[in-house]
């Protein structure tokens, strides 16, 4: 039987599609990157992980996930979410759980910025 910790491992060990970083164009958002960390086989779909990198002044704009319970760690950068309307802004250390089908946007500062998003069940 495989443990939950070698699923892990496996998913962690998944040959990126795309460059030899592992990073890929997001394929809605110019300027965003995604870079897989944990994919959904490697939890029987209970969850993904991916960084996703946005260049200074790009965005994500408002878009939701029907399926999905979403949650955002900046790992640097800075900028500003909305959710629901509402202004977040986006620092390292800022953590922001999205629930499922709430309509959200992010746009990073002159920096850039890196974030690490979950999702709960897994989006890939």
């Amino acid at each position: 039987m495989t443990t939950m910790t070698e699923r892990l491992a496996e998913g962690n060990r998944a040959a990126p599609t795309s460059g030899a970083d592992g990073w890929s164009a997001h394929p809605a958002f110019p300027g965003v990157e995604l870079k897989p960390l944990v994919v959904g086989t490697a939890t029987g779909g209970a969850f993904s992980t991916l960084m996703v990198r946005i260049a200074p002044g790009g965005a994500m704009l408002s878009h939701r996930h029907d399926g999905q319970t979403e949650q955002h760690f900046v790992v640097s950068g800075d900028g500003r979410a909305e959710l629901d309307g509402h202004q977040v802004a986006y620092a390292p250390g800022a953590l922001m759980v999205i629930p499922r089908g709430r309509p959200h946007s992010i746009v990073a500062g002159a920096d850039g910025m890196v974030l690490m998003a979950l999702f709960s069940p897994a989006i890939n």
